[in-house]
């Protein structure tokens, strides 16, 4: 009796065949399973920043017209220049330094995962000639510095913190009114998460898997 030849060919497509459609199966249900992941933990990061931000303004709620905001990967604070300094001046007032006590103690939980960058601004005036800085650039700065310091000295960890000065050059509107060069001068903390790579699909597979097993 002659003996049927093999045909690897119809073998090899009806191998592949079911082969990749459990493959695709695979693909999609991973993908659903890391949309799934990523979403929990972005709401699970919006919480925190509204917790932390509600603190905050329990912290602020003395000093008049203090913003606390929520942004997408941390919370932002806004807090005028003249309820803080003097005008031209870059060191902290005597009357603001209770409060900012309290803002210091509430942010010493934070670790080496959040960057908080102080950022100092002004308005278009031209500082006082013979004063101690040349340039509203210069007063930006020594006033964003001067925040850190305080809350460096305040026992907060040094490494977190960045400081920038803009002078004039960030503005939230013209400086056509004083209301308006009043609003321009202030100082705005960010507080906020340091950017980092999502997470490896490989990481969430195992977490699921880990789920999976250990209901």
């Amino acid at each position: 009796m002659k003996k049927k030849k093999l045909d690897f060919a119809a073998a090899m497509s009806a191998y592949l065949l079911p082969y990749i459609g459990v493959m695709t199966i695979l693909c999609i249900f991973f993908l659903i399973e890391y949309t799934d992941y990523s979403e929990r933990l972005k709401k699970k990061n919006a919480e925190r920043n509204e917790t932390m931000a509600e603190t905050v303004k329990e912290d602020l709620k003395e000093m008049e017209n203090v913003k606390v905001e929520v942004m997408e990967d941390g919370i932002k604070v806004t807090l005028p220049s003249s309820v803080v300094f003097d005008l031209s001046v870059a060191k902290l007032k005597d009357s603001a330094l209770p409060t900012m006590q309290k803002f210091a103690a509430s942010i010493k939980s934070l670790d080496d995962r959040y960057l908080v960058m102080v950022d100092g601004n002004t308005d278009n005036a031209p500082v006082f000639y013979g004063g101690d800085f040349s340039s509203n650039w210069e007063l930006s700065l020594y006033r964003a510095i001067s925040v850190i310091d305080f809350l460096v000295k305040e026992g907060n960890n040094p490494d977190l913190f960045v400081a920038a000065g803009h002078g004039e050059f960030n503005p939230l509107g013209p400086n056509d009114t004083p209301e308006q060069q009043a609003a321009n001068r202030r100082v705005e903390i960010l507080i906020r998460k340091r950017s980092a790579p999502a997470a490896p699909l490989a990481e969430v597979i195992a977490v699921q898997q880990k789920k999976a097993t250990n209901p």
